[in-house]
């Protein structure tokens, strides 16, 4: 029987960025550093919820960028 309730989804979520030191290599090596992003893309000292569509608009814009891994959590 179908329930009334509808699906679950997240509409706000958290964005973080590790730095890396560079001529690390990446792979199986920790982050230097954790920055979390705020709603304007600025960093901040804890994480914040954003809306998911911003969120993913700032990692889109921050993709590429030398020695940046861009997580939408």
């Amino acid at each position: 029987m179908a329930s009334a309730v509808p699906a679950l989804s997240c509409p706000i979520r958290f964005l973080c960025i590790h730095r890396y030191t560079p001529g690390l290599r990446k792979g199986g090596s920790n982050p230097c550093e954790q920055q979390w992003l705020g709603k304007r893309g600025k960093p901040v000292k804890k994480m914040r919820l954003i809306p998911a569509a911003r969120a993913h608009q700032i990692a889109r814009k921050l993709q590429g960028t030398p020695g940046v891994t861009v997580s939408v959590l």
